[in-house]
């Protein structure tokens, strides 16, 4: 569900008027029957805003016929594998999948609470060890996972100078080497049978970063909110999730094996909580439940190379990246995101502030 008050609400209605395809149908008949010519401004200048619409959704259009196949999912003869699926996104999306009774597989180091049929296993992700342990039961008990969702995360919300090594070595291998163990057990099965699809959970913190965010050294830094060893695990993770489309693609020569890349906002899963947005109207908090519709909906339909960027804002984050630092500086400032941190408390009902 969109905020109301928020650019991706005005946005939408915006798609549902004055942006539809059919506006200029009502608009330059309008402008007619007021009397205007065809060589008025009026007329003209409606004239080339028809015009304009229809190339933008024509390439909207093109766009989105070159990710479907025509094919859609056929959930009886899938299996899907989700890490960290005892809370936050994860559990949503089992919980969604499972309710319309898709066989779904949860991996997490907690166990997962819920009265729908899911095949749940404790395991850490961040040890190769613990998943070829566990991917041996799954594939006994359920039968090889034909689609994977990387999304266990853990978050530490301090700047470089207070987390330990350990920290960061914890971060970063349950964010990011956690993802390469998941693929390097299951992608083989994948590219054997020419089928399946690898979504992957970044963030839009992996484009760009703030203060207790980013990783200085890449110079991720902008409007997006969370610490430095987060956003420097997510920015891992999108460049290995883009690495590892080409070589499905070009190396393994495996188009039936379908990609995903997910990289959000702030989500209201409490992973983030005591953030404060200074512009809320830009910078929406998104609804869990928009964020799963959008991952089921690119897996439903079978979708290539397909990317999810939540929420408007999300879409500029690399532009401003590219820019000079002042400008960077001022994006900051602006959005709040040099401040945002200092009220971070996190969610105090799990001590591993997993999901993303």
């Amino acid at each position: 569900m969109v905020h109301r008050e928020s650019i991706d609400f005005a946005l939408h209605m915006l798609n549902a008027t004055v942006f539809h395809l059919s506006f200029p149908f009502f608009l330059i008949p309008c402008i007619k029957l007021y009397g205007a010519s065809n060589e008025s401004l009026a007329f003209i200048l409606a004239a080339a805003y028809g015009a304009l619409l229809f190339f933008v959704k024509i390439a909207f259009w093109a766009h989105e016929r070159s990710q479907r196949t025509g094919e859609k999912a056929d959930w009886e003869d899938e299996v899907v594998l989700i890490t960290g699926g005892a809370s936050g996104i994860g559990l949503l999306l089992a919980e969604s999948l499972a309710i319309r009774r898709i066989t779904v597989v949860a991996l997490d180091i907690q166990p997962v609470k819920t009265a729908l049929d899911i095949d749940s296993y404790i395991c850490d992700v961040s040890s190769p060890e613990d998943i070829a342990r566990v991917a041996k039961e799954i594939r006994e008990d359920v039968g090889e996972p034909t689609i994977l969702i990387n999304n266990a995360a853990i978050v530490n919300g301090q700047s470089i100078l207070d987390l330990s090594a350990e920290d960061i070595k914890r971060t970063m291998n349950v964010n990011f080497l956690g993802q390469a163990y998941m693929i390097k057990e299951f992608l083989p099965d994948m590219i054997k049978n020419n089928h399946g699809h690898v979504v992957t959970i970044s963030s839009a913190m992996g484009i760009m970063s703030a203060p207790r965010i980013g990783n200085d050294q890449l110079r991720l830094s902008t409007i997006a909110k969370a610490p430095t060893d987060y956003a420097a695990s997510k920015a891992a993770v999108k460049a290995f999730h883009e690495t590892l489309e080409t070589e499905i693609k070009y190396l393994y020569k495996a188009p039936g094996v379908k990609t995903t890349l997910v990289c959000c906002g702030r989500i209201a899963t409490g992973m983030f909580q005591g953030v404060q947005e200074r512009l809320p109207f830009f910078t929406p908090i998104l609804e869990p439940l928009e964020v799963v519709r959008k991952i089921v909906a690119s897996i439903e339909q079978r979708r290539g190379r397909n990317q999810i960027m939540l929420p408007f804002y999300v879409n500029f984050v690399p532009l401003v990246s590219i820019l000079p630092g002042w400008f960077q500086d001022l994006a900051r400032t602006i959005s709040g995101a040099d401040r945002a941190m200092e009220t971070f408390v996190g969610n105090k009902n799990d001590v591993k502030k997993k999901d993303i």
